[in-house]
């Protein structure tokens, strides 16, 4: 699980360090800005429309004055992209929790309809279960960093099917006993 931790760690430092360096984070914008119109309707588009500057703005109002001087002009757009694919992963999250919800319904019910209790758990699915429940999160921000366009709609089924199913498998090889 640390390796996979520091593996998905060394993967986002790479796409950001890739987003800022490949200049074409102004198209990738464009991009993804027609991409949220696909699954977000227009009120919060234009919600999005006027928070994506203000973050942006904010984020480097944390930078020293020296330091923003310097690394403003490069990075601008970098951010602009990144904060505008986590303001749409925040639209999202209502979908995730349904998902959440269904693999949850949907283990507990095959836990109740097992024939007899199971005493010995399969600790390998559950650490499965742990990790990909965890890599939730990782691939949200993933996707945000990434220097190519990924369809929102692509993101979304992927993160709903993966929480679904290890939250599923996590509920089903609990362990029973310590």
């Amino acid at each position: 699980m640390k390796l996979l931790s520091i593996g998905a760690f060394a993967l986002l430092i790479a796409s950001v360090a890739s987003l800022v360096s490949g200049g074409q984070c102004s198209v990738l914008f464009q991009q993804s800005w027609r991409r949220a119109a696909d699954v977000l309707p227009e009120r919060a588009i234009n919600e999005l429309e006027s928070l994506v500057p203000v973050y942006t703005q904010r984020v480097f109002g944390l930078f020293p004055p020296t330091l923003r001087e310097k690394v403003a002009a490069k990075m601008w757009n970098a951010v602009e992209l990144i904060t505008l694919r986590l303001l749409l992963a925040l639209h999202l999250v209502p979908t995730f929790l349904i998902a959440g919800f269904i693999g949850f319904l949907e283990g507990s019910w095959a836990r109740s309809n097992q024939q007899g209790l199971v005493k010995i758990h399969s600790p390998m699915r559950f650490s499965l279960a742990i990790a990909g429940a965890g890599l939730c999160p990782a691939v949200i921000l993933l996707w945000a960093t990434a220097p190519v366009v990924v369809p929102v709609i692509a993101l979304t089924l992927f993160v709903a099917t993966l929480e679904m199913f290890s939250i599923r498998n996590l509920i089903v090889h609990a362990p029973t006993q310590f």
